[in-house]
C-alpha cells in the first residue's frame, strides 16, 4: 500500500490465501483472496511481479515462475525476496551441534516431505532464466540472527530478524514437526528451549541469508 500512495497513477493488485486485507486501502488498490498456484485468470497483464517469503507456500515453483512471465508486459520485472532457512556464521560459531541450525535442518526435511521446499531460493535464478527472463541478478544479504553485530544498522536487523523468527518459533514449527516428520507437540517444545536458547546466544554469531 506505501507503493501504491507514493505512485498514484498505478493500480496494484494484492494476492493472498487468507483474508488478512485492511478495511481502508487507497483507491488504486485491490486485493484478491486466491491461491497463487491455480491458473492465473486475471483479464490484464502486469509490470512487475513482486513475491515475498513465500519459500514454504509454492510446490510448483518453475509453473508459478512461467504464469509470472506469460502475465508480465513486455519489458516487466519480476522480485522474489526469500529467506534461506540455513544459518551460517563467518567465524565458525555456528557448529553442527547448534540448536538453531539443527532446527533449520529439520524444517527443511520436513518442508520436503510435504513438497513445499524451504530452500527454494537456491534455485530462483536458474528457473527464472529457464523461463525466459533475462538480465537475472541474485543478491544475497546476510540477516543477523539476533542483536549481536556491533554495527548499529545490523544489530537493529538482527533484533528484528529474531523478533520474527524466534518469537513465532512454536507457530512455525508445529505443523511441520508433527504432521511432517511425527514428532509430539510436547518433544517440539522442549526441543524449542534448545532452539531458542541459541537463537538468543550473542556468542553465536549467526545469519540467515536473504
Amino acid at each position: 500500500m506505501d507503493f501504491a500512495d507514493v505512485h498514484p497513477e498505478t493500480l496494484v493488485t494484492g494476492v493472498d490465501l487468507s483474508p488478512i486485507q485492511p478495511l481502508f486501502v487507497p483507491p488504486n488498490v485491490t486485493f484478491y483472496i486466491d491461491d497463487l498456484e491455480d491458473d492465473w485468470t486475471y483479464s490484464y497483464k502486469f509490470d512487475f511481479v513482486y513475491g515475498r517469503m513465500l519459500t514454504g507456500s509454492i510446490a510448483d515453483w518453475p509453473r508459478f515462475i512461467h504464469q509470472s512471465y506469460e502475465f508480465l508486459e513486455p519489458g516487466g520485472w519480476i522480485e522474489l525476496t526469500d529467506i534461506l532457512l540455513d544459518l551460517q556464521s563467518d567465524d565458525g560459531t555456528v557448529g553442527p551441534d547448534c540448536a538453531a541450525q539443527r532446527w533449520a535442518v529439520h524444517m527443511r526435511e520436513a518442508a520436503a516431505i510435504w513438497k513445499r521446499p524451504l530452500d527454494s531460493c537456491m534455485f530462483y535464478k536458474q528457473q527464472l532464466a529457464e523461463a525466459g527472463f533475462t538480465n537475472v541478478t541474485e543478491r544475497v544479504y546476510k540477516w543477523p540472527s539476533n542483536p549481536w553485530p556491533k554495527d548499529g544498522k545490523f544489530k537493529e536487523l538482527g533484533m528484528w530478524t529474531y523478533e520474527n523468527l524466534g518469537v513465532g518459533l512454536s507457530g512455525l514449527s508445529l505443523a511441520l514437526f508433527t504432521r511432517a516428520l511425527g514428532w509430539s507437540k510436547e518433544q517440539l517444545e522442549v526441543f524449542l528451549v534448545d532452539v531458542r536458547k541459541d537463537m538468543k546466544d550473542r556468542s553465536i554469531h549467526g545469519w540467515w541469508p536473504m
